[in-house]
């Protein structure tokens, strides 16, 4: 396997940290939107004595409101997309809320009806890839071309790449401006009390959550979770620590099923032991991908020893400053405690695109979508959606948004990449990376966390292989497999111990039947002609 260990994470630390202190950046807040705004005039989709048209945007409902906030279709975002982009170009913006946890299945529904929004959005590509052969969506090239600068700009053409299938633009892909995809952290005030180190090693890690278990730190008492948030996704730090690298090739990462790579089954026999020990959140196969909010709840009310997110969400999701106010002692730190035999530390890496934003062939507002794409590209609507009210919600300091410590923030900006949706991950410029990173460090309360958080969550980064061929079986079975694999995971992980080799072998054998093997061989033939 190639290793993203110097070439990201070295580079990108030292910039991070140079940033993060915003030593000698300049201020450059304007951009490149001093022309043709977007907000002057009409779009050109409509005369402004015409009814105006109405523009339906899918917008995810992660039920993760707080207290005190506006519906996440009205608010401070919603607002301003209406008067800054809709109300100048005569257009009715109009968010359709889809439950993020379902969001696949509801897209499904939406798209078989020809009721989908004209704006519609998805992490999954063989969705995306399904869509297109059924002739689903619309070509966008044309329209990007000519209304989407300001987006190619912010893009750039990797990351468009990504969107192109069968030789057409049919999606626009988000632009992740950070790679890493997750970071675990631990309570450190826990460890301090018990005398323990903050663990750099796997062994170290199970001993800390073992004491967890029997001493139950701080305030957990007897509802004392040792690790939690347990789900495919946030295990990936874990699970790779325990592959045999050394016997996995790009071709065996880009084909074969994890269940069948090295080292994945005594992998998760690993991970079915600490379930056994009571070191698991013992809820999860109730929660998993159900109930993604009481992984926060129960950090917040003092019971989590440790947990692996998403790269840095404590803190943009607002959840970290939670845990403080509800007990000033606490301390989370980031760690990277999952090593390999030969000390290494893999993990997963996101690829330079996150979402695919397409238009249903259906729709007839596929111009409005690009110029409302290409009018949240221009910097001064990247900023306000990211970062809310200059002076209310955050301060640009040297050329960078510093979000403020305050309820008003804390209420508006939880789910601000939502409606940013060009965009994984705070963004300042297209020629200064440097300021790039140094927005996703600017709370002042959480720089050293966010710091870690994303130089841990890239350490030794694995980044998955890409090709350009369509996979018309994984169109197939997608759906299937993505349901048979989280009942593997869940199986396979609270099985009693003398039954693990029975469940596992005999639950991947029904994942090869059911399309695995198929989709394999494949993927198989795919690597061959692409790579060799």
């Amino acid at each position: 396997m190639k290793w993203l260990t110097g070439p990201w994470s070295t580079r990108t630390m030292a910039v991070l940290v140079a940033a993060a202190l915003i030593a000698g950046c300049s201020s450059n807040n304007g951009g490149s939107g001093g022309e043709g705004t977007g907000t002057e005039g009409n779009t050109g989709t409509t005369g402004n004595n015409a009814a105006p048209i109405t523009l339906r945007v899918e917008l995810f409902d992660r039920n993760n409101t707080p207290a005190g906030a506006p519906p996440i279709t009205d608010n401070f975002m919603t607002q301003y997309v209406q008067e800054n982009f809709g109300d100048p170009n005569n257009i009715k913006v109009e968010f359709v809320a889809v439950p993020r946890t379902q969001e696949v299945e509801k897209l499904n529904v939406l798209m078989a009806a020809n009721q989908a929004p004209d704006l519609v959005y998805t992490y999954d590509k063989p969705t995306v890839e399904k869509y297109v052969k059924d002739g689903g969506l619309t070509d966008l090239g044309p329209l990007i071309e000519q209304y989407g600068q300001n987006l190619k700009e912010v893009l750039g053409e990797e990351v468009m790449a990504y969107g192109v299938f069968d030789e057409k633009q049919y999606a626009i892909p988000a632009r992740r401006v950070l790679l890493p995809q997750s970071t675990t952290m631990i309570r450190k005030d826990w460890l301090d009390e018990l005398g323990l180190p903050v663990p750099t090693t796997t062994e170290e890690f199970h001993n800390a959550l073992k004491a967890f278990k029997e001493q139950k730190p701080g305030k957990s008492g007897d509802n004392v979770i040792p690790y939690s948030n347990i789900d495919p996704f946030h295990l990936k730090p874990l699970q790779y620590s325990l592959l045999d690298w050394n016997n996995i090739t790009d071709e065996d990462f880009f084909a074969v099923p994890e269940w069948l790579l090295p080292g994945n089954k005594e992998g998760f026999r690993y991970i079915n032991q600490l379930y056994n020990e009571g070191l698991l959140d013992p809820d999860f196969p109730l929660t998993m991908n159900k109930d993604p909010q009481k992984f926060q709840k129960d950090l917040i009310n003092g019971w989590v020893g440790a947990g692996t997110t998403n790269t840095n969400e404590p803190v943009y999701q607002g959840y970290l400053a939670e845990v403080y106010k509800a007990d000033p002692e606490a301390e989370l730190v980031p760690i990277d405690p999952f090593n390999t035999p030969d000390g290494k530390y893999p993990k997963a890496l996101y690829s330079p695109n996150g979402l695919y934003i397409f238009v249903p062939k259906a729709s007839k507002n596929a111009e409005a979508v690009i110029k409302y794409l290409d009018w949240m590209a221009q910097p001064e609507n990247v900023i306000a959606l990211q970062n809310g009210i200059e002076g209310e919600t955050y301060e640009m300091q040297d050329g960078v948004p510093v979000v403020l410590d305050n309820d008003l923030a804390r209420q508006t900006l939880y789910n601000y990449p939502d409606y940013a949706i060009i965009l994984n991950g705070k963004f300042v410029s297209a020629t200064d990376e440097s300021l790039n990173i140094a927005a996703n460090a600017s709370e002042p309360n959480h720089k050293d966390f966010t710091i870690e958080s994303i130089e841990k969550g890239g350490r030794d980064g694995v980044l998955p292989v890409r090709t350009s061929t369509p996979i018309e079986s994984e169109m197939k079975y997608a759906g299937t497999l993505k349901e048979k694999h989280d009942e593997i995971f869940v199986k396979v992980i609270t099985a009693k111990p003398e039954d693990f080799d029975r469940i596992y072998d005999s639950e991947v054998q029904d994942y090869m039947n059911i399309g695995g093997q198929e989709v394999m061989d494949e993927k198989l033939q795919i690597y061959a002609a692409e790579y060799k």
